[in-house]
């Protein structure tokens, strides 16, 4: 829907506090820009890319800054399943600006499962309702890849041991359309802390180490032109480690 350039400022709060996407009961943390992504922030593309999206006599519109736009990193062609694991390790370890929620969420399948380990169901009850039919979708996820790849939150992260097909199992199935990836995992994350109000010495950082193991399924619509994507993903901890594991990485940050 078109508007014009002018608007009454009652809109124009509107849009900053409609915000991009964002239900009415959420925080809001960003407005829509020219160069939002759409697909994390559906709400933008209904607005008008060139009406002026803050006004000086507004606090709140100058505060509130711009939803991300997701630059592009060079990602590997998703013809080969190993290429979508090599992806999530490029996007989760590439510089902090490049770091694209929506280029981690098109490794995914729509209908995408995460199955935490079974005790960090139990340790974290108010993320993985056992009620539900599915404990982590992709909603869930679009989310977690917004906290976790937020520059101003996560300042690296590296990858000590991910797929190697050297040494890891993969099994395909006997269509050709889905195979399943079963190896060990172990990543450090430094997280960016703000210091506590009053407090003088600023950010600090916070290493946040992960390690277990995991299970991959991923999946292609055809064989003759693949495009593949991950379907579930199942993780256990490795309960001979102090680490966290994936699920307890991804509860710390759906909060």
């Amino acid at each position: 829907m078109k508007t014009s350039a002018l608007r009454p400022l009652p809109y124009l709060l509107l849009i900053v506090v409609a915000g991009c996407g964002i239900g009415d009961s959420e925080l809001v943390d960003c407005r829509c820009a020219p160069d939002t992504s759409a697909l994390l922030f559906p709400y933008c593309d209904n607005v008008d890319s060139q009406a002026p999206r803050f006004d000086a006599t507004s606090p709140l519109s100058t505060q509130v800054p711009d939803c991300p736009s997701g630059q592009q990193l060079f990602l590997l062609e998703r013809i080969r399943p190993e290429s979508v694991l090599a992806n999530l390790r490029s996007i989760f370890q590439a510089q902090p600006e490049t770091r694209s929620p929506e280029q981690y969420m098109d490794q995914f399948a729509p209908d995408f499962t995460f199955t935490p380990d079974a005790e960090d169901i139990d340790l974290h009850p108010e993320i993985y309702d056992a009620g539900r039919d599915t404990l982590w979708g992709a909603e869930q996820e679009r989310s977690f890849a917004r906290a976790i790849l937020d520059p101003e939150r996560i300042q690296s992260a590296r990858f000590a041991r991910w797929f190697s097909a050297s040494r890891d199992e993969r099994i395909p199935s006997e269509d050709q359309l889905n195979e399943t990836f079963i190896f060990p995992y172990e990543v450090e994350f430094v997280e960016l802390v703000a210091a506590a109000e009053g407090d003088t010495t600023g950010t600090t950082l916070n290493i946040i180490g992960i390690k277990g193991f995991m299970e991959v399924d991923l999946v292609t619509p055809t064989v003759e032109n693949p495009v593949w994507t991950v379907k579930a993903w199942r993780d256990q901890r490795d309960r001979a480690s102090a680490k966290f594991s994936w699920g307890e990485l991804r509860a710390i940050f759906a909060r």
